[in-house]
Parts: structure tokens; C-alpha cells; sequence
């Protein structure tokens, strides 16, 4: 949905267009969840399906949160490598949590982590991570839950 910009331009700005962006679903506009950066209920009808999908990426979310702070056993270095693969990956989930489609981000994703899987030479721990992170979208996807987070990158 796009609307035109009301009222006059601030000088030395071109006329433009403001795309408002809303549910795939319910076509409610999620301008509080784009605020935020949480899927939120004002902007979705009771029970959207795409609200209920994204509710559910956000508490994977917190979970890849949790399980980077927490003291994992292992070497240092993949310990660290764990972490910051874990924290970058929640953040892509929240991202697409807030999307208008969130079945089809976290689709996408998924895709992502299985290509990530292929990729030659790939260390075994990452490929395990890339692998525990596609199984978790496609159970998404699905509306189950995702399976437990595994400890840490031993």
C-alpha cells in the first residue's frame, strides 16, 4: 500500500511516496510492530495466523538469546564463533518475525541455512549449527515448535 506525501516538501526534497507495510493475512498496517521491532497485536485482527507465526519465531528468538548467554563448555574459540552465530541468526528471525508474510521470511531463511549446509568445506560445527537452524524455520513454518537448542558447539 503506498501513499503519496501529504502537504509540502521540505526544501531541497523530492516529492515521494510512504510505503506503509501491512499484514500478508489480516492487512492490518504494522506500524507498532515496525516501531518496535516486535510482532505486536494492535496491528493484527484476533487470530492472524501471521501474528500467531511471528509470536511463535520471537520466542525461538529469545531461546538463540538464552542459549548464546549462557556458559557453554568447549574451546574458547568455538564457544565465541557459537555465540555470535547464534545472536546474528536471532537477530535475521526477529527481522523476519516483523515482515509482512512471516511465514515466507522464515521460509526463505530456512532456504538460506539448508544452502549454508552445502557449501564445501564448511567446518562440521557450523554446518550443525546452519542445520539445527533450517530444521527450527521449517517446524515454524509448519506451526510447531522448534526443536531444543543444542548446549554448545562441542
Amino acid at each position: 500500500m503506498q501513499y503519496s506525501w501529504p502537504g509540502s516538501v521540505p526544501p531541497g526534497q523530492r516529492r515521494g511516496t510512504i510505503t506503509l507495510i501491512c499484514c500478508a493475512r489480516c492487512k492490518g498496517p504494522l506500524y507498532q510492530t515496525k516501531l518496535k521491532g516486535r510482532p505486536r497485536h494492535e496491528d493484527h485482527e484476533q487470530g492472524c495466523q501471521a501474528f500467531i507465526t511471528a509470536v511463535r519465531v520471537v520466542r525461538y528468538t529469545d531461546e538463540l538469546k538464552r542459549a548464546a548467554s549462557e556458559p557453554n563448555q568447549g574451546g574458547w574459540r568455538s564457544n565465541r564463533r557459537w555465540r555470535k552465530y547464534l545472536l546474528e541468526n536471532a537477530k535475521k528471525l526477529s527481522v523476519a518475525a516483523c515482515e509482512s508474510d512471516p511465514v515466507a521470511a522464515v521460509r526463505d531463511l530456512s532456504n538460506q541455512y539448508q544452502a549454508e549446509c552445502r557449501v564445501p568445506g564448511m567446518p562440521a560445527d557450523a554446518t550443525r549449527m546452519a542445520e539445527m537452524l533450517m530444521r527450527a524455520c521449517r517446524r515454524l513454518v509448519l506451526g510447531e515448535a522448534p526443536a531444543p537448542i543444542v548446549s554448545g558447539p562441542g
